[in-house]
C-alpha cells in the first residue's frame, strides 16, 4: 500500500512542477481551452478544481467576517465581542457546502452528457476538461471578496462569477460529451435541473 502512496505522491509533485504560468493564463483568459486538455495534462484540471474550491473559502472567510462585523456593531458594545472568524460549526458547513457543490456540478454535467449522447463519457478525462474552466470561478469569488467593503459591488460580483461559470461548464460539458445541436435544449434542461436538484439535496443536508 506504501508503494502505491509514495507513487501517487510523486506524481503529484512531478506533474506540479511541470505546470506552465502562461497555460493557467491562458485558461484564465479563455476557460473552453480546457476542452483540448488530454488525460496526461490531468493537473490543469485538478488545480482549476482547487481554485474554484479555495477562492470560494475565501470569499466565505472575508464576507462572513464583514457580515458578522456588521450585525454585532448593530448591538449596543456588540463591537467588544465580535468573533475575528466565522465560527468552525459554520465554516465547516460551508466548506462542505462548496465542496459538495462542486461535485454536484460535474455529476450533473457528466449524466446528462451520458443521457442525451446516449454514450457513457470517460469520466476522468469529463472532470479534467470541466474542471480546466473553472478557473474563473476562483478569480470570480476572490475579486468579490476583495470589493465586500462595497456589498451590492460584492454581491453583483458574486452572481456574475456564478453565472458565467455555469454558462462555461454547461457549454464545456456541451462539447466533451459530444452533444448534438438537436439534444441541445434537452442537455441544458436536464442538466440544471440535475444540478439544483442535488445542490439542493445536499444544502438540506448540511445546512
Amino acid at each position: 500500500m506504501e508503494p502505491k502512496n509514495n507513487h501517487a505522491f510523486t506524481e503529484v509533485t512531478d506533474s506540479l512542477k511541470q505546470v506552465e504560468r502562461n497555460r493557467l493564463i491562458a485558461l484564465l483568459r479563455n476557460p473552453l481551452a480546457s476542452l483540448h486538455l488530454t488525460a496526461k495534462e490531468w493537473i490543469y484540471g485538478a488545480l482549476g478544481l482547487a481554485a474554484s474550491f479555495v477562492g470560494y473559502l475565501i470569499w466565505v472567510l472575508i464576507l462572513g467576517k464583514k457580515i458578522t462585523g456588521f450585525i454585532y456593531s448593530a448591538i449596543p458594545f456588540g463591537g467588544l465581542f465580535a468573533p475575528n472568524s466565522l465560527t468552525f460549526a459554520i465554516f465547516s458547513r460551508m466548506f462542505l457546502l462548496g465542496l459538495l457543490s462542486l461535485v454536484a456540478l460535474l455529476g450533473a454535467l457528466w449524466l446528462a452528457g451520458w443521457w442525451r449522447s446516449g454514450t457513457q463519457p470517460a469520466w476522468k478525462l469529463f472532470v479534467i476538461r470541466i474542471g480546466g474552466i473553472q478557473y474563473i470561478a476562483g478569480a470570480g469569488f476572490l475579486l468579490s471578496g476583495l470589493l465586500s467593503f462595497h456589498f451590492t459591488l460584492s454581491m453583483l460580483t458574486l452572481i456574475i462569477t456564478l453565472l458565467t461559470t455555469l454558462a462555461l461548464s454547461l457549454q464545456g460539458g456541451l462539447e466533451a460529451s459530444g452533444i448534438s445541436k438537436e439534444k441541445t435544449a434537452s442537455y441544458l434542461i436536464a442538466a440544471i435541473t440535475l444540478y439544483l436538484i442535488l445542490t439542493g439535496v445536499f444544502a438540506k443536508l448540511i445546512l
